[in-house]
């Protein structure tokens, strides 16, 4: 970091304030990967101030990840002339010329680094990096060991390691810390470094300019103005134990945010409708639906069965209800509908995708009874249903429990839970996605009171989750710091009169940009709301004297709910009170700074968004908020996100990352008097490989390939699937034409798979006019799985009558590969899921001297591990299509349990009769659960003409994997009828990319020749380009016809909740693999001197999982030749 010394001179101190921000939005944009933007923003910065250093520097860096590397040298070669005793220019210099290839000269700059800064272990791995490219073992060593001894977990000096001794021939002590590589990346202990901008080494970062200026703005004039809300007689009296509760739903419209708050007797459930102009208006029960009596406690709202209305659950202190939205400000009581019973005296509320099936389960806090539990999970079984899940999770807590926040505490992609209670400190449940979750206390520290409300946010901006907590006693109110989700630490806070707290929630009163924090705490004067502001590294300042806080009376205050209850821009409060009426305080002139309203609806996710991470890049703002349920002590505000830019008009980047793993981009979102209302998009995260082939003018898409070959696929409790590795792929002859003796093809991944590639061939196809070939392929759920071999058809017709599932004649829709598909069943929530559904077909008059074979082209559109864990819940299970025959007799007997299923898109099945029916038996029936999507179905009875084929094999000549980006994919009329351009390419796209390593970019040739576990390993938009040779191949006899079999042999991995180790390149499969992930003590990934060499040699591009690139579509036209014309 540089501070620089505002001079005397006042225009030379405004050219280098001027300069400084210039510089600083500039490293902002860097840190969201808009690299264009920021080296716009340093040149800008330069031109201020032209003797500074950091701008040039700067301009270096963007420039190097730009790849635009001369000019990079050239900038940061004029750094160095500014400063040649500067790390980070001689640092950022050896990138570039390790990017050029000139690893001599590389090695020269970071001796300098070194020379400077010893204590650098990234500068210790790059140079040793450097010297095992100049084949210097020795020196590489001895730079690795330096980068260890500075810090012993560094991934990538390991890996280098073990490479540079392998190279001087210690194959045992190589392996050893190629296993200790995989340990540190598998179990995210460390990541490698890799060439994305931030990953490189502290060296490698752009920097701020820091001047006195400072970080946070000045504060607004601010005040709240309160006014009751309802009838003063509503309310509990303050009597023990936790009451107050209240939740904002939107009961008569999208966004409305009106108000329940719990109350006592007949008054239970109490409901204000918001006016929208900051007043609310009682709403009689009756008019709504919502009545109940008893001891009202919390409420939690959330769409539980995602139709698109929230929903309301009410803790009374004997019971738990569930009142189901119908619309128009009606809701009906669906407790018993639901299966809801607690067993415990309830407490806190809220709503939780804790599974991530993209349903609302429901989490409930409280006291135990007999001995039980005090908190409860309740299972949303996906169909209005519930089961109580506690058992299972290992939820159940111990002592008494009051409040619940959900939040992704460690940046695992999975909800976790922080709950309050008796027992001291919160207890923090790290989500393990299946089985029990992790509980530990949230912090260990004596002499502070038990804790009550509890609230989530990330008040420092580091990307971590940090925690507020009440206490029922001293200090009323502690801040807890989360540092990288591994523990926490308190935060000294300027509150010293508190003797206890209730509700607390964050609020950014000024949108600055910077969340604040507010609670209801008791002082020796008594109850009063106080607000510390945030102000950035120099802490948190109370300024509830300057907002006139001080001056509102409050009586016995509980739940404290931000919202921005008259849509003016600037987030108010709402507080209940016992025994008096809630109040709601109107922020006044916070909304002269600009602000972002966010409101988000889930797709395939739950509708409330609930669980979804939001940040917002806004000029130099950053911030991420996480879309909780329940919060604060009884109480849940709004899903809306009110976001403050400060003075910024507008958003450069909304960045959603929805439950179940969707990541989304809005770009320019402009602040404005109206919320923005964002969907989630329509993604599909999961896709096999897919195959281009070169008809002599363009590459033309074929289709997926070796879908049936995931590991690690979620089926049941503690089971995956098994992988069927290899898929024979037929290429008509008329799309895959041969260019200078050579034959082209494209196999990339579109999507966010990883691949395993390990072996790729083409056969020639040659058979008689007239005649069809295809491989026998489908997906078959368990061994032995289908042959691959070549089958001919010559006398394939229409079968003589089909009939759908509901009898209507269906002989039309399968006449034509048309894409014009039969489709008589109703798809279910399930990703993949129908309900149950026939398709009867007559097959005619055949007979039993020949083959008798089905020909079915058509798709599956898949199911998902996720999906198949939401439908498990709801009781339903895969039902792979069976056969029946209907004997003379008219019964009708199963035939095949599994008669298989396209693997994926469009392509052709064969399902072989052969000797599995009666002479006579005519009709035959397929029945499943699945999306099955038939195209064309032809039945062949002809004489076996096998003899007739000839195949031949052509040699694998060239292939190479690289980068290339998205085609473009299109939709048919049926869903999941995808097709892909290849002549339109986005180079960004909503998706991820595992941690690890991977195949380098390059000639991969050798490793594809056989299938031995020595993989091509490739990621997200990433693909191999392959070419066969085809000048050997035999004339084709007169009246014949040539087509091609393309084959692949692999594993795939996908990055689905419910996928065995999503997130990891590791554990590598295997093809003697028992199951997947194996038990690594039992079996495991050969680990023979060959196979070390290969995975260091080879497996030397690596990936953190942090990747961050714009999650959008920039789709371009691409233009592409086989490599024999490059």
């Amino acid at each position: 970091m540089t501070m620089v010394a505002l001079g005397a001179n006042a225009l030379a101190q405004t050219s280098q304030v001027q300069a400084a921000r210039l510089n600083n939005i500039g490293v902002a944009l860097m840190n969201q990967q808009l690299t264009e933007k920021a080296l716009q923003q340093f040149e800008e910065a330069h031109k201020a101030n032209p003797a500074l250093l950091l701008p040039i520097l700067n301009k270096g860096i963007a420039l190097l990840y730009l790849q635009k590397y001369a000019d990079a040298a050239t900038a940061l070669e004029q750094a160095a002339r500014l400063d040649p005793k500067d790390a980070w220019v001689w640092y950022s210099l050896a990138l570039v010329h390790r990017s050029q290839g000139q690893p001599r000269v590389a090695a020269d700059d970071l001796e300098k680094v070194v020379q400077m800064d010893p204590s650098d272990a990234d500068a210790h791995y790059y140079l040793g990096a450097s010297y095992l490219e100049l084949r210097n073992a020795d020196k590489a060593v001895s730079e690795f060991q330096a980068a260890l001894r500075v810090n012993p977990l560094h991934a990538s000096a390991t890996f280098g390691l073990a490479r540079a001794l392998q190279l001087q021939g210690k194959n045992e002590e190589a392996r050893e810390y190629l296993k200790r590589f995989a340990h540190l990346t598998r179990t995210k202990i460390a990541a490698p470094l890799t060439t994305v901008y931030g990953e490189q080494g502290r060296y490698a970062k752009t920097q701020d300019i820091m001047t006195s200026e400072p970080s946070v703005t000045a504060m607004l004039p601010v005040h709240f103005a309160a006014s009751p809300i309802g009838d003063a007689t509503v309310g509990a009296s303050a009597t023990a134990g936790p009451q107050g509760g209240a939740c904002m739903v939107d009961l008569f419209g999208p966004n409305h945010k009106d108000l329940v708050v719990l109350g006592r007797g007949g008054d239970a459930i109490n409901v204000y409708r918001n006016n929208g102009d900051g007043n609310f208006a009682v709403v009689p029960a009756a008019q709504t639906g919502l009545m109940a009596t008893g001891e009202g406690i919390s409420c939690a709202a959330g769409d539980y069965d995602n139709d698109g209305r929230a929903d309301l659950a009410i803790a009374l202190s004997d019971r738990v209800l569930l009142f189901h939205n119908m619309g128009n400000g009606k809701f009906e009581n669906g407790t018993k509908a639901a299966g809801i019973e607690v067993s415990n005296q309830p407490s806190g509320l809220t709503f939780i995708d804790f599974d991530h099936d993209g349903d609302l389960d429901l989490f409930v806090t409280g006291a135990g009874i007999n001995g039980g539990a005090p908190n409860e999970l309740w299972r949303n079984n996906g169909n209005s249903t519930f089961t109580n899940w506690t058992a299972p999770t290992g939820l159940g807590g111990r002592g008494k429990t009051v409040s619940a926040v959900l939040s992704d505490i460690n940046n695992d992609r999975a909800v976790d839970l922080v709950v309050t209670g008796s027992t001291g400190a919160p207890t923090y449940y790290a989500n393990p996605r299946e089985g029990d979750f992790k509980a530990q206390p949230l912090y260990i520290q004596q002499g502070l009171a038990s804790s009550i409300g509890v609230d989530a946010f990330d008040f420092n901006k580091d990307g971590w989750m940090d925690i507020a907590v009440t206490h029922d006693g001293a200090p009323g109110l502690s801040l807890w710091r989360n540092v990288d989700g591994k523990q926490f630490e308190r935060v000294p806070l300027p509150l010293k009169d508190a003797t206890r707290a209730w509700g607390v929630t964050t609020i950014d009163f000024d949108n600055d940009g910077w969340l604040d924090l507010a609670a209801l705490v008791q002082t020796a004067q008594g109850p009063a709301l106080r607000v510390l502001r945030n102000m950035g590294a120099q802490g948190f300042q109370d300024v509830s004297h300057a907002l006139g806080l001080d001056k509102i009376q409050l009586k016995n205050p509980r739940a404290l709910i931000a919202a921005d209850v008259d849509n003016d821009g600037a987030t108010d409060l709402i507080v209940t009170q016992l025994g008096a009426p809630a109040l709601v305080l109107r922020n006044v002139g916070g909304n002269k700074n600009h602000s972002l309203r966010l409101d988000l609806t889930g797709l395939a996710d739950n509708k409330s968004a609930i669980g979804t991470k939001v940040e917002v890049f806004a000029g130099g703002l950053w911030q991420k908020f996480e879309i909780a349920g329940g919060a604060g002590y009884l109480s849940q505000g709004p899903t809306e996100i009110v976001v403050g830019l400060g003075g910024e008009p507008h958003a450069d980047v909304v960045r959603m990352l929805w439950p179940t793993g969707v990541p989304q981009d809005e770009l320019n979102v402009a602040t404005g008097a109206s919320s923005f209302a964002f969907t989630e998009l329509d993604r599909r995260g999961s896709s096999c490989p897919i195959l281009f082939a070169w008809d002599g003018k363009q590459y033309r898409f074929v289709t997926d390939v070796i879908g049936a070959a995931v590991v690690g696929h979620w089926v049941a409790p503690h089971q995956t699937n098994h992988a069927d590795a290899d898929e024979w792929i037929k290429i008509d002859g008329s799309r895959l034409k041969s260019q200078n003796g050579f034959l082209s093809v494209r196999f990339g991944e579109p999507m966010e798979e990883i691949n395993f590639v390990d072996q790729m061939r083409l056969i020639a196809v040659d058979h008689p006019a007239g005649t069809d070939v295809y491989p026998d392929e489908k997906f078959l759920s368990e061994p032995p799985f289908a042959s691959g071999k070549a089958v001919i058809s010559a006398s394939a017709h229409l079968p003589a009558g089909a009939w759908d599932d509901h009898g209507h004649e269906a002989l039309a829709a399968l006449r034509y590969r048309d894409h014009d598909y039969l489709r008589d069943f109703t798809n279910l929530s399930f990703a993949g899921f129908a309900n149950q559904h026939t398709l009867t077909l007559d097959l005619g008059p055949w007979t039993p001297q020949n083959p008798l074979r089905l020909f079915l082209h058509g798709y599956v559109e898949y199911f998902s591990a996720s999906s198949m864990y939401a439908a498990w819940q709801a009781g339903l299970k895969p039902m792979p299509p069976y056969l029946e025959a209907q004997m003379p007799d008219g019964s009708w007997k199963r035939i095949t349990n599994d008669m298989g299923f396209p693997a994926g898109l469009p392509r052709t099945i064969v399902v072989d009769l052969t000797g599995k029916l009666p002479a006579g038996v005519r009709r035959i029936r397929m029945t499943t659960n699945l999306q099955l999507y038939w195209d064309q179905i032809l039945v062949d009875n002809g004489p076996d003409r096998s003899h007739e084929i000839r195949q031949t094999e052509m040699p694998l000549s060239d292939a190479h994997l690289y980068f290339r980006g998205y085609p473009q994919q299109v939709e048919g009329k049926t869903p999941g009828d995808l097709t892909y351009r290849y002549d339109r390419i986005s180079r960004t796209g909503p998706f991820a990319w595992q941690r690890g390593s991977y195949t380098h970019y390059g000639n991969v040739t050798p490793l594809l020749g056989k299938a031995d576990d020595r993989y091509v390993i490739f990621g997200s938009g990433e693909e191999i380009d392959a070419e066969f040779n085809s000048r050997s191949l035999p004339p084709l006899p007169p009246h014949w016809k040539r087509d091609y079999f393309f084959y692949a042999n692999g594993f795939v991995k996908d990055m689905d909740f419910y996928e065995a180790l999503p997130f990891t390149v590791t554990e590598l499969p295997f093809h003697r693999e028992s199951t997947y992930p194996y038990d690594r003590i039992m079996e495991h990934y050969p680990d023979g001197p060959a196979s070390v060499r290969y995975q260091l040699d080879w497996n030397n591009r690596f990936e953190s999982g942090d990747r961050i690139q714009p999650y959008q579509f920039n789709y371009q036209p691409s233009t592409s030749a086989p490599m024999t014309e490059q």
